[in-house]
Order: C-alpha cells, then sequence, then structure tokens
C-alpha cells in the first residue's frame, strides 16, 4: 500500500495513478517517486494563490541555466531551445531579462525566490524516498511544511564559487539527478545539510529544522577546513538575482 510522502495518506483515500516526476520532465528529469499521491503531484505543477507552480518556477530557472551550457558546447539543435515563460532570451546574443509584466510587479523575486527553494527541496525529499525509501521520517516533517504547504522559512543555500569556472558533467545537464552517496550521508550525520549539484550551481539545504542554531557554524568551518572544491562561502538564496543562473561570473 502506498504511502504519499507529503500529505501522508495512503490508498484508498488517495489515489497513486500519475508519474510523479522527482525532477521536471522539461529539465529531464526521467526519475519517479512512486509514494507521491496524484493529489499532491498535481499541487506542485499547478498555480497556487495567484503564484505560479513550484515545478515552473524550478524549470524555468534552471533551464537558462541548462540551455546556456549547452549552447557553448554546441549540443542543442536552435528547434529545441529553450522558451521561457517569464523571461526574454535572445540565444544568438546571450542576453536574457524578466518580461515587463513579470518584473514590474512588487516583491516578485522574493515570491520566485521562495517557490525555487521549495522546488529544491521537493525534489530532495522524493529523492531520498526513491532511493533511501525513508521520507517519511519525522525529522522530514519541515521539509513537508515547507516544500507543500508553504509553512515556515527554511533556507536554501548557494555556493559561491572560488575561481571564475563553472564544474559540471555533461550527463548531469542533460539528466539531472542526485545522489545519496556515504558521503553524503557523512555530512547529514555530521552537520545535518544535503550538498547537491545541478545545472552547474552546487546548492545545499538542511536536512533537520535545528540546522541553523545547532550545526551552521560547524559547517561552515568545515567548508573552510576541507577547502571545499565548489567554494567555501555559502548564501541564502532569497532573490532570484541570488541565483547566478546567466554564470554572470564567467562572462
Amino acid at each position: 500500500m502506498h504511502t504519499c510522502i507529503w500529505c501522508r495518506k495512503n490508498e484508498p483515500n488517495v489515489t497513486f495513478n500519475k508519474k510523479a516526476h522527482t525532477f521536471p520532465q522539461s529539465l529531464g528529469g526521467g526519475n519517479i517517486c512512486e509514494n507521491v499521491c496524484d493529489e499532491c503531484n498535481h499541487h506542485f505543477g499547478s498555480p497556487q494563490s495567484h503564484s505560479p507552480a513550484v515545478e515552473v518556477v524550478l524549470k524555468e530557472i534552471l533551464n537558462i541555466s541548462k540551455y546556456l551550457l549547452l549552447n557553448q558546447l554546441n549540443k542543442i539543435p536552435k528547434n529545441k531551445r529553450f522558451k521561457s515563460e517569464y523571461f526574454q532570451i535572445n540565444w544568438d546574443k546571450q542576453t536574457i531579462s524578466l518580461k515587463p509584466r513579470y518584473s514590474l510587479r512588487k516583491s516578485y523575486q522574493e515570491k520566485i525566490g521562495r517557490l525555487f527553494n521549495r522546488g529544491i527541496y521537493k525534489v530532495f525529499l522524493e529523492e531520498r524516498e526513491r532511493q533511501k525509501n525513508d521520507a517519511l521520517n519525522e525529522r522530514f516533517n519541515f521539509i513537508r511544511e515547507f516544500a507543500r504547504y508553504d509553512l515556515g522559512d527554511y533556507p536554501v543555500y548557494i555556493f559561491k564559487p572560488k575561481n571564475k569556472a563553472v564544474l559540471f558533467s555533461l550527463g548531469d545537464i542533460q539528466t539531472p539527478m542526485i545522489r545519496f552517496t556515504d558521503h553524503a550521508d557523512n555530512l547529514d550525520k555530521h552537520f545535518r545539510v544535503f550538498e547537491y549539484q545541478i545545472m552547474g550551481h552546487y546548492f545545499c539545504i538542511p536536512t533537520s529544522k535545528s540546522f541553523q542554531d545547532l550545526y551552521s557554524d560547524h559547517y561552515l568551518k568545515h567548508l573552510k577546513k576541507i577547502n571545499h572544491p565548489f567554494g567555501i562561502e555559502i548564501n541564502p538564496i532569497i532573490y532570484t538575482q541570488d541565483i547566478d543562473f546567466t554564470f554572470k561570473i564567467i562572462n
């Protein structure tokens, strides 16, 4: 019997007929989390309360990074280039700007930043369930509250690169995925944090509600001690511009 990792309802109270992709298909995601009910799956892909859908914001921002990287490698035909709902993009001139009807809205950047963060947590918990089958653990309740029900405010951090370079693998750009390795388990055990790379960006998220109070200082010291290859500084994502999704650092 399936139990949804988000609403924690099970059959026959909810149905599990639709495929719940952990990463949006429009990003190249192919993995399925079987324990996401149809209602919760629909929630992440649908607009809510005059806001864009969580998955739409995630794919809008990350697809720009994806196609900029693929464009540099001449790996995409022109007829398959990403068309954005929110951004005006000239791929030949490599210019990107927010469309006026969105950029003029009050607090729009902050709203989009929050939706993006909820999407990052959404991917984490669904992949955690797919790979480790323990997403119903109560310590992940804060993720359920934030990602699914928009309750509370929990950070997503992005690494500030040490060098003017973008490190990525072509395979992970074309088909994004995250991995729960022994290294990831050690980070979770000692610092209650999970790190993962998507579309040339390196993110980390708390795996405990107590991260900021009990673990964050130790984790920052750890980054400097090991001279982390992706950077020794992390910044919280509040606005969309906190994500260098057009890779200005290398331009």
